[in-house]
């Protein structure tokens, strides 16, 4: 599947959330009608053998005046013989059964909910404006219409501890949404969060909190088969604009590399690792992190590895081959 993002940054948000600072996160103005017809026309042209989906990022779609999100749906479904289908984000408390009828009707078939969380401590703590109720029944709802459900979750907000990040996992799971989203919070500037930071009432994660907390998550989800699609921020994100926070370029591959290695961890044997190709930068990325964890906590000088073009990424096993070298 082949998507194209159209950010519409802030637009139709009816709070200002204590993390957001929506603008600095996208760096995009509103897109202009008529620049969204020739780019999903150009889009299209360019992968006329795969399926496509147009996705709307970064504000509350729903929260639209209905001419605008009509504007917006014609200028993409102008071109429908040759899309998929439409994606667009919004809040949980932005939805009802008229707003889905009418998205359904405009070739909508993903609907992304920013959640956050689902415990009522950190959506009130956060001022989200909705409760855990209201958004689990927004779920429930647009998965009864046969609508495929994403759901977005932050780490480290306001409120957040084990009690509360338990709820939040407990009931993603029991919703079974299609995909989900994983985000570390980040301070930014001109934010409330900011604000309660530099008071010394917030304290975000830190990285490797961020790391482990995520790793899993991810490894839960994969179990109850909940994809996740996305860890951590964009890297396109104005780095000027971070005041603290858990943020890193390259955060999902070092979630992977974290996943990996505990698997390492639990599975050790005293023989060759067998590793694929495409996770050699997971053990040698990053000042060789990975790798240096590893053999400190199994007390090792070197370990001996067979890397395998075969083999799928994010796998490995132990066996009796001779290594083609020692790390």
């Amino acid at each position: 599947m082949k998507i194209f993002p159209i950010f519409i940054p802030h637009l139709g948000c009816p709070f200002d959330c204590v993390y957001c600072d929506q603008d600095t996160i996208t760096k995009s103005k509103p897109p202009i009608i008529q620049s969204i017809s020739d780019s999903v026309k150009k889009f299209c042209d360019n992968n006329k053998l795969e399926d496509k989906e147009i996705a709307f990022f970064g504000g509350t779609f729903t929260e639209l005046s209905k001419k605008l999100q009509q504007q917006y749906f014609d200028a993409v479904n102008e071109y429908k013989d040759a899309l998929t289908s439409i994606r667009i984000s919004t809040r949980p408390d932005s939805i009802d059964k008229d707003i889905i009828d009418f998205c359904k009707n405009n070739n909508v078939r993903t609907i992304e909910l920013g959640v956050q969380s689902f415990s009522d401590e950190v959506l009130s703590a956060t001022k989200r404006g909705y409760t855990s109720q209201v958004a689990t029944e927004s779920c429930n709802l647009i998965k009864k219409n046969n609508i495929i459900l994403g759901v977005q979750l932050m780490l480290g907000l306001p409120g957040f501890n084990t009690t509360t990040l338990d709820e939040t996992i407990e009931t993603t799971i029991k919703l079974k949404p299609d995909f989900v989203r994983i985000y570390p919070t980040i301070v930014l500037k001109n934010t409330m969060l900011e604000d309660w930071y530099k008071d010394g009432e917030y304290s975000p994660l830190t990285l490797e909190e961020s790391i482990e907390i995520t790793s899993r998550l991810v490894e839960k989800f994969k179990k109850e088969d909940i994809s996740v699609i996305k860890v951590g921020l964009h890297s396109d994100i104005e780095k000027d604009s971070i005041i603290a926070g858990p943020y890193h370029q390259s955060f999902g591959e070092l979630v992977r590399a974290e996943i990996l290695k505990t698997k390492i961890l639990n599975n050790f044997k005293t023989k060759t690792l067998e590793i694929s190709n495409k996770d050699i930068s997971l053990f040698k990325g990053f000042n060789s992190r990975m790798l240096k964890e590893v053999k400190t906590k199994l007390g090792l000088q070197k370990i001996p590895i067979k890397i395998s073009k075969n083999m799928k990424k994010d796998n490995f096993i132990f066996s009796d081959v001779e290594p083609d070298e020692n790390w």
